[in-house]
């Protein structure tokens, strides 16, 4: 439905919300005429598709009205707020001289995702725009240093740059927007320090500078914001201490350290943020205890703490945190016991990850009802075996459930309803052999993730796998299967991460993986694999990794083309019995980073065509792809290395 043209013959309109309307189409000039117009909200008229290939969120809304010109917005000489938030004026190149020519008077300018064009000032000679309260120009991709002329607007209360590719240093100026009450700068590449000035907008409730460039230490004025209620300071490359004016900020309901380099202790003063509802200072370098006045914050209801460096006991008081619903505690340097006292009052808890580089030992009596319901449980190198958790059968809402190097041997029950509703299932680095594997069998089709690599499993391949159509991921490596893979791999169209290196599998690769076209990931490194590669890994158009090393395959090197596989980077041959001399189709691939030959029956000379793969030059060599975890590429890296 279009938005009709006689709206504008309402002369002496003053106000016109079409937001959420599905309106779609272009936008009328019409409503030009509407001259003693006030208010005009034309916001969130878009419908929504995701696409897991967006790296963005807000990348899945896509616009159902448009505008090709805003000259017709100068006509409305009384406007005091507009809201134009997803609606797409890539066509209006005209936007940033046509809203500089507004009212004197407008107080509100909304412009959130509407795919503005890049031509925005850093200065204007001329400047209508001084009367803004409220300034959002998030998630635009705009392209420039901090825009100056912002700072003309000495009432601005609500200014949102985030999600844009502005870049540079923050001027010392902003200390002069003392009226404001949010900034958000997230999600660009701004970079240097924070500065001092920032100390001086004593009415900031909200600040937002994540995922930015920052460095350097935070600014002691910071500590004299005591109306902060949102703190939020990471991806950056932060470094330092947290400093003890931290307590100060008793208002604070939100504080976001991740992803920064700070190291030091926690400071006992964080126990004076008795507001906090979010805690996550995940990701640095910190060391030492979690002090006992984390005991203090009542209303906490997530603690993010994992990827440090603490050390020392996990502190019994956590347990009494009865808002606590996400708690995450993993990858540090844990000792002592974990027992049902750091659970004792956790009623709301709805995710729980433990993991220790150090001697950790879940210690929990075989008769405890927790007191919770846990929809993900991520427990890893903490001794919890040989036997099964007995209490974990009392949480049937688990959708990620990880229990990796724990020592179990144990059998997992059928008649209990764990994995019932899992869609991620990980018992990798444990003694679990394939009777043990029942319960898994019975796993409704909708587990997307399985990691059962580094067990003792001895049988052929589990063909009731193959009957879990919505797998993604399927990690069985660093086990003793045998015999050979089964067709019927075929059927699980969805999957893209396919791992059984470091088995005993034999016979010939089946021709059924070929019509996996989904698949970006194959490592059937160092097995018994003979014959031929199949022709039709040709339809693996996604595939980025390929490895068949460590094989006895017999043939000449694939003479597939670049266009059938052109994303591929990473391709291991090595260690097999490949014969004849290199095709020239090989240095048609626009990705490749890593090509290894070796070890095979390779004759002639090296393609002088080898010298222009560009991706080995320019190439960052970013991990395997991107979303790839620990389950993923071991033996594509070691060759990386």
């Amino acid at each position: 439905m279009r938005i009709p043209q006689f709206f504008g013959s309402f002369k002496d309109l003053t106000y016109l919300n079409l937001s959420h309307s599905n309106f779609e189409g272009l936008v009328p000039n019409h409503l030009g005429n509407l001259s003693k117009l006030q208010y005009l909200d034309l916001s969130n008229n878009y419908y929504y598709h995701e696409n897991i290939e967006y790296i963005d969120y807000y990348d899945n809304f896509h616009s159902l009205l448009s505008i090709d010109s805003m000259r017709w917005l100068s006509r409305l000489s009384m406007l005091e707020h507009l809201d134009l938030s997803f609606v797409n004026l890539s066509r209006a190149t005209d936007w940033f001289s046509s809203i500089n020519m507004l009212s004197k008077s407008i107080s509100v300018l909304r412009l959130f995702s509407c795919h503005l064009s890049n031509n925005i000032l850093h200065h204007l000679p001329l400047m209508n725009l001084m009367s803004l309260v409220s300034l959002d120009l998030s998630k635009n991709r705009l392209n420039s240093s901090f825009p100056l002329w912002v700072l003309n607007n000495s009432g601005l209360a609500h200014l949102h740059l985030g999600g844009n590719h502005f870049d540079g240093s923050i001027p010392d100026s902003i200390g002069t927007l003392t009226s404001l009450v949010e900034l958000d700068l997230s999600d660009n590449y701004f970079n240097g320090s924070i500065p001092e000035s920032i100390g001086r907008l004593k009415s900031l409730s909200s600040l937002d500078v994540s995922f930015n460039e920052f460095k350097g230490l935070l600014p002691e004025s910071i500590g004299s914001l005591t109306s902060l209620t949102k703190l939020s300071l990471r991806y950056n490359r932060l470094e330092g201490l947290i400093p003890k004016w931290i307590g100060n900020l008793t208002t604070l309901s939100e504080l976001q350290l991740s992803n920064n380099e700070f190291e030091g202790l926690i400071p006992e003063s964080i126990g004076y943020l008795t507001s906090l509802t979010n805690l996550d200072i995940s990701v640095n370098n910190f060391q030492g205890l979690i002090p006992h006045s984390i005991g203090n914050l009542s209303e906490l209801q997530n603690l993010f703490v994992e990827n440090n460096q603490l050390s020392g006991s996990i502190p019994e008081c956590i347990g009494g945190l009865s808002n606590l619903k996400w708690l995450y505690l993993g990858s540090n340097s844990w000792e002592g016991f974990v027992t049902e006292r750091h659970f004792v009052n956790l009623t709301m808890l709805i995710a729980l990850e433990i993991s220790s580089k150090s001697n950790l030992t879940l210690n929990i009596g075989y008769n405890w009802v927790p007191p919770f319901q846990l929809r993900y449980i991520y427990v890893e190198s903490l001794k919890t075996g040989p036997e099964f958790p007995h209490w974990l059968l009392t949480q049937t809402h688990i959708v990620g459930f990880r229990m990796k190097n724990t020592s179990i041997s144990d059998t997992i029950p059928t008649d209990a309803s764990l994995l019932s509703q899992a869609g991620l299932v990980d018992l990798s680095s444990n003694d679990i052999n394939v009777e043990q594997l029942s319960s898994i069998a019975s796993c409704p089709n909708g587990l997307i993730t399985l990691a059962l690599s580094n067990n003792r499993f001895s049988s052929e391949f589990p063909l009731f796998l193959c009957n879990i159509t919505s797998l993604d991921t399927l990690v069985i490596s660093n086990n003793n299967f045998s015999g050979e893979l089964p067709h019927c791999l075929g059927n699980l169209n969805r999957l893209r991460y396919f791992d059984v290196m470091n088995n005993s599998f034999s016979g010939v690769v089946p021709v059924s993986l070929g019509s996996l076209v989904n698949l970006t990931y194959l490592n059937l490194h160092k097995n018994m694999f003979q014959g031929k590669l199949p022709m039709s890994f040709q339809n693996l158009k996604e595939l980025v990794a390929l490895d068949v090393g460590k094989n006895n395959l017999s043939d000449i090197l694939p003479p597939w083309s670049g266009k059938n596989l052109p994303h591929l980077k990473y391709m291991i041959l090595r260690s097999n019995n490949f014969f004849g001399e290199i095709p020239t189709q090989l240095c048609h691939y626009p990705s490749i980073q890593l090509l290894n030959l070796a070890h095979n029956n390779i004759r002639g000379s090296i393609p002088p065509c080898f010298g222009k793969f560009r991706a080995m030059i320019t190439g960052d060599n970013d991990g395997i792809y991107p979303g790839f975890s620990s389950y993923y590429g071991q033996m594509i890296r070691k060759d990386i290395s």
